[in-house]
């Protein structure tokens, strides 16, 4: 019987075709990747031209930088929350999975997963153990090197370079880390700093080479001519004595000068240079950044590289997650046949910064700032009611107070329109601590702000506040000047946007 042929319409054009044109795979031709025994060598170009399993990787976490940056990065995504989401999972299931988790030891899982970002993949082997239900009793990481892809990109066991009998299902997890048609296996980042931790390591061993040869003073003997060579290798002798206990005897017709060794700053300065930047480039290959490692870092620029290194730490949860994903999928599958089930979701617990946020409002609201309601109901999950909101009456200065000051001092009128909008409220919270400038310093700053939107100087303007306030100290009066300068430039702020609404 003739196959069905289907017609559609595609740019006005009819197009003919066979539903196994579109089911099937057309380009499949993988030749540089040539199969053995039916599975896919690694294509890893250091693998490859090295001749070496990925075992060699594993070396590398010996090295002291890398070993602390994967511990730093593994550690940055275990120390997530976890919960399971899912409306339309039955309430059994749920509870079901809740309590096996409970029981796992995720903290160690969630680390061996991790290992596939390293290396590019990593199998889990799961024993099951049927009582009441199937679930897995053990979860076990097994060596990369044991294990590889077919043509069909599925994972095979691949001990002794033989491709064994199939794997069977629900047994092998194997997460992966930007694998692809071409490259089932992945790309590791360890892969990434093989030099790179090579290199630092010659230099290194170089480096302590050198110090030993030119960081101590040399020891030259001098003998004379007629010396046999068993006299040349006493004074060889004590000359070594001399150097390690300081303490020695030669000929007493020989003698010896030291010479410091000099001029080798510059080769010094190029072994430091190449470890600095061996260890810079492999900070950037595992965790994304060099800032928070590297000498000349600032705070901002430490906060810089944060960022990118919760990039990385959010694209190594989602290997995780999907990992997780599968494995509670096969084991609801198993227990409760073909019912949704619920998905494990890593997150970020807000409220471990909440002290944190606490303690930085608690200094800016001692210091003399003060928060909305909207901002503490928005910051802490406070609802309407929460707060006692209180009106507040501006502070004006007593009738002997106002006579302190001449006329021509007095707030202008243009600024007192202000009293009752967004900058009155802002002048209000802006205005000086009553502890060292009171309610009269209050309406000076006012007066002060006023007058330098009318062009006074700021040498006027430190003059005015040295007579109001003799007994304050200059520090003070200084940034009382500046907070007067700020003030009048937002209100200048406000009222031009007055002008243009």
């Amino acid at each position: 019987m003739a196959k069905p042929h289907f017609k559609l319409k595609l740019n006005g054009k009819g197009v003919t075709f066979k539903p196994e044109d579109l089911s099937s795979h057309i380009a499949v031709s993988r030749q540089f990747l040539g199969g053995f025994n039916g599975w896919l060598p690694n294509p890893d170009p250091i693998l490859r031209k090295a001749g070496r399993q990925i075992s060699v990787y594993r070396e590398l976490l010996h090295d002291p930088l890398v070993g602390s940056l994967v511990r730093r990065r593994k550690a940055a995504v275990a120390r997530l929350d976890w919960q399971l989401t899912g409306d339309d999972v039955p309430e059994n299931v749920r509870q079901f999975v809740e309590n096996w988790l409970a029981e796992t030891d995720v903290y160690r899982l969630i680390k061996d997963i991790l290992n596939a970002p390293l290396f590019g993949y990593q199998p889990i082997e799961l024993i099951w153990q049927q009582d009441t239900q199937w679930l897995p009793s053990e979860i076990v990481a097994k060596p990369q090197e044991w294990f590889g892809f077919d043509g069909q990109n599925e994972l095979v066991y691949t001990q002794n370079g033989l491709k064994q009998e199939p794997l069977p299902p629900y047994k092998f997890l194997c997460p992966t880390h930007e694998a692809d048609y071409l490259n089932p296996y992945g790309l590791g980042d360890l892969g990434l700093v093989f030099w790179l931790v090579t290199f630092k390591r010659g230099g290194l061993k170089f480096w302590v080479q050198f110090t030993e040869k030119y960081g101590a003073p040399w020891l030259i003997g001098k003998e004379p001519r007629s010396n046999t060579a068993d006299d040349t290798e006493k004074l060889l002798d004590a000359l070594e004595a001399l150097s390690a206990n300081s303490v020695g005897t030669i000929p007493n017709d020989s003698s010896v000068e030291i010479h410091e060794a000099s001029g080798k700053s510059s080769s010094v300065d190029a072994y430091d240079k190449l470890i600095r930047y061996c260890r810079s480039e492999i900070n950037i290959a595992l965790l994304g950044q060099d800032q928070t490692t590297d000498k000349d870092t600032n705070h901002a620029s430490a906060s810089a590289g944060l960022e990118v290194t919760d990039d990385i730490r959010d694209s190594d949860s989602r290997i995780v997650e999907t990992t997780f994903n599968q494995l509670i999928a096969w084991v609801v599958e198993l227990n409760f046949g073909d019912v949704p089930a619920p998905k494990f979701e890593l997150f970020e617990n807000e409220e471990a910064g909440t002290k944190e946020r606490a303690e930085r409002d608690k200094t800016l609201a001692d210091s003399g700032l003060k928060f909305t309601p909207q901002y503490w109901k928005r910051t802490y999950g406070l609802e309407d009611g929460d707060i006692v909101e209180q009106a507040e009456s501006p502070v004006m200065p007593s009738e002997n107070e106002r006579s302190e000051f001449p006329r021509s001092k007095k707030p202008s009128a243009d600024f007192a329109e202000h009293n009752h909008t967004d900058a009155g409220l802002i002048i209000d919270t802006l205005a000086p601590d009553t502890g060292r400038l009171n309610a009269q310093g209050q309406a000076l700053t006012a007066v002060l702000a006023a007058e330098i939107q009318k062009g006074e100087t700021e040498d006027n303007i430190l003059d005015r506040l040295a007579e109001a306030f003799p007994n304050t100290d200059d520090a003070d009066l200084q940034n009382e000047l500046a907070r007067v300068l700020f003030l009048a430039e937002l209100v200048g702020r406000i009222e031009a946007r007055g002008e243009l609404a």
